[in-house]
């Protein structure tokens, strides 16, 4: 099973196993949360359409780094790898919107207030987002093969 470990700014980490997670939220919306979703997620295929009415699309598998810019992202494709600067002011719009709680973790940074993860055994979990939590993702090893 994947585990996401959400550090905070202080106190201890958390650690959640994603097939125990049942709901999550608030929503977190926006191009930059957008994009931290599409880097947590491990699979999909997306598009950002331009003001000058061109279309970058890519699948998972070709991004290898976001990093977002004061005024948007650069973001890493392909093989050999190649950055593209992308003006978050110059994007009309993007999709389509990731799902589940893999992706909504990637979207904390860009949250404001308080979030909840409900786990299935029905505890819930309440933090303070904006800034962070900075979260990453533990998958299970691959067995030994003989």
């Amino acid at each position: 099973m994947t585990r996401a470990r959400l550090r905070f700014p202080a106190g201890d980490p958390l650690e959640v196993e994603l097939d125990d997670v049942a709901a999550y939220g608030p929503e977190i919306t926006g191009f930059r949360a957008w994009l931290g979703a599409v880097s947590a997620s491990d699979q999909g295929r997306w598009v950002i359409r331009f003001a000058d009415e061109t279309v970058l699309g890519f699948q998972r598998s070709e991004l290898k780094r976001i990093r977002l810019t004061p005024t948007g992202a650069d973001i890493t494709l392909g093989d050999p790898p190649r950055t593209l600067t992308v003006g978050e002011a110059e994007v009309v719009s993007f999709g389509p919107e990731p799902a589940g709680a893999r992706a909504w973790l990637g979207r904390l940074a860009h949250g404001k207030g308080e979030a909840w993860i409900r786990l299935r055994d029905g505890r819930e979990i309440r933090f303070a987002v904006g800034d962070g939590p900075h979260v990453s993702f533990r998958d299970p090893a691959e067995p030994p093969t003989s």
